[in-house]
C-alpha cells in the first residue's frame, strides 16, 4: 500500500509502482483527501498492469520537422541511391511547407490536403503536385510506423492525373545534338568528351541516366559489340535484371576513342561524374547547354528525352514494340506501348474498313 506525506510544498504520495520501484510524487492537491484520493487512482492504474504516472506524451512535430526528419532517416533497400532520393524528396516536400509546414502534424486533416492540393495546382503542373503528395504520403506513413503520429490523412484524397508526355528530339534535332556534341569534343575538353560519347550512347541504345553512369568497361566491349546492362548507378537496373544488347556499331569509334581518354576509378565506370557540384548528385554536367548550342529546346528531363528519342524513331522505323520492350529493360509490355502509335503500321487500314 501507498502512503501520503506532507511537505513544505504540498502533499505527497508514496507508492510502489509496476516496474516494482518506490516512487515518491507530488499530487499537486489542496488537500490531504485529495492527495488520498490521488493515490487510490494511482495504485488502481498499478492494479492493472499499468504504469502509475505515465509521462506525458511528447508534443507531435510539426510538418516541417517531420519532414525534415523524415529526409534524414529514412531509407529502404529498394532505393538506389539514398543522396539523389532525399534530394529529390526534399525538392518535392517542400513545396508544401509554405501552406501545412507550421501546422502540428498529428492536426493535418484530409481536407486540409485537398486544399494543398488545389493550393499547389494554381502554380505547379499536376505532375508535380502528385509527386509532392506522393513523398507527402509517404512521410505520414514512415510517420505512423514510428508512432509519430496516429493516422496519415494522405490515405483516399484524389490525386491530380499527370497527363502522359512523350518528349523526344526529331531526326534532325538528333543529329544536330549528335554533331555539335562531336564538335564540342575536339577541342580536347575531357568533359566535352564524355558528355560527347555519353549522348551518341544514350540516343543509340535508350539507356537510363542512371544505367549510363553505372556503366563499367567490364559491361561493354567496342571489339566484339557487346553491351551489358548490369547496373543503375551502383544498384540493379529498374527491373531488377541485367540485360544484355549489341553495341550499335555507330557508337563503336566513339568509344574507343573515349577509352583512350577516360579517367582511371575504382570501379572502371566508363562515365565518371564528379560529384560535390552543387547540381544533382548523378547529372551530367553539361547537357542543356550542349543542347542550346545545338539550337534545340531543352526539356524537363534531358536525359530522359534521349530515351524516348532513341525508344520513339526505333518504332518510327519500324522496330518490333516487344524487341523494344527487352532492349529498354521493360518488365511490363504495357509501359513500351506508350510508343506504339508511332508505328508506320500503326491501325493500318482500319480506317478504312467502314463504308456507307
Amino acid at each position: 500500500m501507498g502512503d501520503i506525506f506532507k511537505r513544505p510544498t504540498g502533499w505527497y504520495v508514496r507508492y510502489i509502482d509496476a516496474d516494482g520501484r518506490r516512487k515518491a510524487r507530488a499530487s499537486h492537491q489542496p488537500t490531504r483527501e485529495l492527495a488520498r484520493r490521488y493515490l487510490v487512482e494511482i495504485e488502481a492504474r498499478i492494479a492493472r498492469g499499468k504504469v502509475g504516472i505515465p509521462e506525458p506524451a511528447a508534443p507531435a512535430p510539426t510538418i516541417a520537422e517531420l519532414c525534415e526528419r523524415f529526409l534524414c532517416e529514412y531509407s529502404r533497400p529498394r532505393i538506389k541511391d539514398l543522396a539523389q532520393y532525399r534530394l529529390h524528396a526534399g525538392k518535392c516536400l517542400r513545396r508544401s511547407l509554405p501552406y501545412v509546414g507550421s501546422k502540428s502534424a498529428d492536426t493535418l486533416q484530409s481536407a486540409d490536403v485537398a486544399r494543398l492540393r488545389d493550393s499547389l495546382l494554381r502554380t505547379h503542373s499536376a505532375a508535380s503536385v502528385r509527386a509532392s503528395l506522393a513523398y507527402l504520403n509517404t512521410t505520414y506513413s514512415w510517420a505512423v510506423r514510428l508512432k509519430l503520429v496516429p493516422s496519415n490523412p494522405l490515405q483516399g484524397v484524389e490525386r491530380p492525373v499527370a497527363a502522359a508526355g512523350l518528349d523526344y528530339f526529331s531526326r534532325e534535332e538528333a543529329a544536330r545534338i549528335l554533331r555539335c556534341a562531336a564538335e564540342r569534343a575536339l577541342g580536347g575538353r575531357l568533359l566535352d568528351k564524355l558528355l560527347s560519347a555519353c549522348v551518341h550512347l544514350a540516343v543509340h541504345t535508350g539507356l537510363r541516366k542512371g544505367e549510363l553512369l553505372g556503366l563499367r568497361w567490364q559491361d561493354l566491349d567496342p571489339d566484339t559489340q557487346r553491351l551489358t546492362v548490369a547496373r543503375s548507378y551502383q544498384a540493379a537496373p529498374k527491373s531488377g535484371k541485367a540485360r544484355h544488347l549489341r553495341l550499335p556499331s555507330a557508337c563503336v569509334p566513339l568509344l574507343k576513342e573515349w577509352r583512350a581518354s577516360c579517367p582511371a576509378t575504382r570501379e572502371g565506370l566508363v562515365f565518371p561524374v564528379e560529384r560535390g557540384t552543387g547540381h544533382s548528385p548523378h547529372a551530367l554536367l553539361g547537357l542543356p547547354k550542349l543542347l542550346k548550342c545545338a539550337g534545340v529546346r531543352v526539356p524537363a528531363h534531358p536525359w530522359h528525352a534521349m530515351r524516348h528519342t532513341f525508344a520513339s524513331h526505333y518504332v518510327m522505323q519500324g522496330g518490333n514494340i516487344l524487341a523494344l520492350q527487352k532492349i529498354l529493360g521493360h518488365s511490363d509490355v504495357k509501359v513500351t506501348m506508350l510508343y506504339a502509335h508511332l508505328a508506320p503500321d500503326f491501325l493500318g487500314a482500319e480506317m478504312e474498313r467502314v463504308r456507307f
